[in-house]
């Protein structure tokens, strides 16, 4: 997990316990799923490639550029 979704999480947590202090129940339980759906599309995202990514070595950074057209007659 990103630690950087807590800037989002811990707010909305934080919003959804005034909103259930305030006899508002189904609207903080709201908020919280909000919340947990956003952790698990960031776990999501943030998992492990199913591929191996090359190392910067492997690449063709010599790369030449085909030879130009030219102007047309």
């Amino acid at each position: 997990m990103d630690p950087f979704i807590l800037f989002t999480v811990l707010p909305l947590l934080l919003i959804a316990g005034v909103l259930i202090w305030g006899n508002l129940a189904w609207g903080g339980v709201v908020v919280i799923v909000f919340a947990a759906l956003l952790v698990l599309l960031d776990s999501w995202t943030n998992r492990p490639l199913p591929f191996d990514v090359p190392d910067d070595g492997d690449y063709d950074y010599d790369y030449d550029e085909p030879p130009s057209a030219g102007r047309r007659r």
